[in-house]
């Protein structure tokens, strides 16, 4: 009996087992399939989506291409344009650091100082030093300290070029910096100014001894004239010369030639004067230089009804006041001494459009008697004067107008026409506006 049912209870668990794998393995066999035809569907869809974007990604691969292309070909042309500009410019490109050590310099600055590259660079801590003139060294060093600062600096000193010549050379320094270079470098352009200095040294050794032989030979003159002049004056007051009329005549004569000449050697006195002048410019109102010289002539423009009238406010200009004065002066008093007797004279200064922003216009007219044409051209000329030869004069006051106005960096111009008046038109230098 026991052994009966013993036999039913493994038979059922066995049938049960059996069961229960069947059931598992058909679980697999549906879950593997299901799971296959989902993968089919994700593979068909990527597939697709790859083939579409295959074109895209060769466009783009060929932009890329094309963009590299271009990028190395510019880079080529800019390497073959900063060689061409490097071995063929006049100037020495220096790159190099705050104390002047040398980093890099362009083929010319073997030219320009007579040593090699190579020789620079071994040498380069101290080649500058060594080579500026002792006693420009110090001027270097504080350009050095300039630019150091962050700022932009041009100067000049000599340098002891490699066969023992001594040169003027012009350097502009300017800071460069940048991360990838270690922080502050400078890049400096050398020029070669030796021809320039030396002319202008020349120019001024004969401009300093054209005025000193002007200065003795004026000073010397002036002596014998006043011996004339005196001896002139004891003739004069001769009773025997005042009886005779030819003899006094002739001492008139001669009284007048020694007065003439004595205004000449003034006027060479005053040209020298001006010429050898050099003052600093400063922002000036015009208008108060004018007022100063009329207040000047007040007198003989009253004596003479003559007026003067500002038609609007003057420029600010740089200039220099005495020099500015002097201007005026000489035009104005032009003006009262060639006025027509019988017309109220009328001198009229007038601001003018200038020929740019920088400079700064102004005229000066009056109703006179005027220029002829073919004195117009003279009217700047040291002794030749183009009015009347009866109005006294020595012929030098409109070319002092005409060196002073450029010396202050201004031109003038004239415009005349006989029994009509005369109109100067001075261009000057304008000052900035935050001067006012």
């Amino acid at each position: 009996m026991i052994e009966s049912a013993l036999t039913l209870s493994m038979g059922c668990l066995a049938a049960v087992s059996l069961c229960a794998a069947t059931l598992c393995w058909l679980g697999v066999l549906c879950a593997t399939k299901l799971l296959g035809q989902s993968l089919a569907a994700t593979q068909i869809s990527w597939s697709y989506r790859l083939l579409c974007f295959i074109p895209l990604l060769g466009a783009k691969i060929k932009r890329i291409a094309a963009l590299s292309k271009e990028l190395k070909q510019s880079e080529l042309d800019h390497q073959t344009r900063y060689k061409i500009l490097t071995e063929n410019v006049a100037a020495a490109v220096l790159l190099h650091q705050a104390d002047g050590t040398v980093l890099w310099g362009s083929p010319f600055t073997e030219v320009l100082t007579g040593f090699a590259l190579s020789e620079i660079y071994k040498n380069r801590a101290e080649f500058f030093r060594t080579q500026v003139h002792e006693e420009d060294r110090e001027l270097v060093e504080r350009s050095l300290a300039i630019v150091g600062t962050g700022e932009p600096f041009q100067y000049r000193y000599r340098f002891y070029h490699k066969s023992g010549m001594t040169l003027w050379l012009e350097t502009r320094t300017v800071p460069i910096f940048d991360n990838s270079l270690n922080g502050y470098i400078a890049l400096s352009i050398t020029l070669d100014v030796t021809a320039n200095v030396l002319n202008q040294i020349q120019i001024e050794e004969q401009n300093r001894d054209l005025n000193e032989f002007t200065y003795m030979l004026s000073h010397d003159l002036k002596n014998p004239i006043c011996t004339i002049k005196g001896m002139i004056g004891i003739l004069q007051g001769s009773p025997a010369i005042n009886g005779a009329s030819v003899l006094s005549d002739a001492t008139n004569y001669m009284a007048k030639a020694a007065a003439r000449l004595e205004q000449l050697v003034s006027g060479v006195l005053e040209l020298a004067r001006v010429s050898a002048t050099e003052r600093s410019l400063e922002p000036i109102r015009l208008g108060e230089i004018v007022s100063e010289v009329v207040e000047e002539y007040k007198q003989q423009l009253d004596q003479n009804s003559a007026k003067v009238t500002t038609l609007a406010e003057l420029p600010y200009v740089l200039g220099n006041r005495t020099q500015l004065y002097q201007v005026f002066s000489n035009l104005i008093g032009n003006a009262i001494k060639y006025r027509i007797p019988d017309r109220p004279l009328i001198i009229s200064i007038a601001p003018e459009k200038a020929s740019s922003r920088r400079r700064a216009s102004v005229s000066v007219r009056d109703n006179g008697r005027g220029i002829s044409p073919k004195n117009l051209d003279l009217v700047f000329k040291p002794f030749n004067r183009a009015g009347e030869s009866a109005i006294d004069g020595s012929g030098v006051g409109l070319a002092c107008v005409h060196r002073l106005v450029g010396k202050l960096g201004g031109s003038i111009d004239v415009e005349s026409a006989e029994g009509c008046g005369t109109a100067f038109t001075l261009e000057l230098r304008r000052a900035p506006e935050n001067g006012r």
